[in-house]
């Protein structure tokens, strides 16, 4: 019970996620990258619209699974892959990444390790 609705929650906040990132894509890209041109920025604008959409489409997906246990562990594994990434184009390439969205990326990380951890506590008891 408590990953469906620790899931449910994720999925949510995924959505909600993708609905900012679409429809504010041109402010992201601006904040991110305000060396670049309006066609740089406007590129820009378009690949967040397209994360926005993969945000809501991988949040869909965490509200259908959010029942499954068989999917933890690769969800885990997806999510951690995600967040070192982030974290690298923050502290390493030095790119302006949106603060709000790299907290979400690590609360998804710290939920699935939450839920790993009571799944393997409970199976060994």
């Amino acid at each position: 019970m408590i990953q469906k609705n620790i899931f449910t929650a994720i999925a949510a906040v995924l959505i909600l996620q993708g609905v900012a990132f679409y429809f504010m894509g041109g402010t992201i890209a601006g904040e991110s990258f305000p060396t670049l041109d309006d066609t740089g920025k406007g590129a820009v604008a378009v690949m967040m619209e397209v994360v926005g959409l993969l945000s809501i489409f991988l949040g869909l997906i965490t509200y259908a699974v959010r029942s499954h246990n068989d999917v933890l562990g690769f969800y885990l594994l997806g999510a951690v892959l995600l967040t070192i990434n982030t974290l690298k184009h923050k502290f390493i390439d030095d790119l302006n990444v949106p603060v709000p969205a790299m907290v979400i990326q690590v609360f998804i990380v710290l939920a699935c390790i939450y839920l790993w951890t009571q799944n393997r506590n409970s199976s060994a008891s």
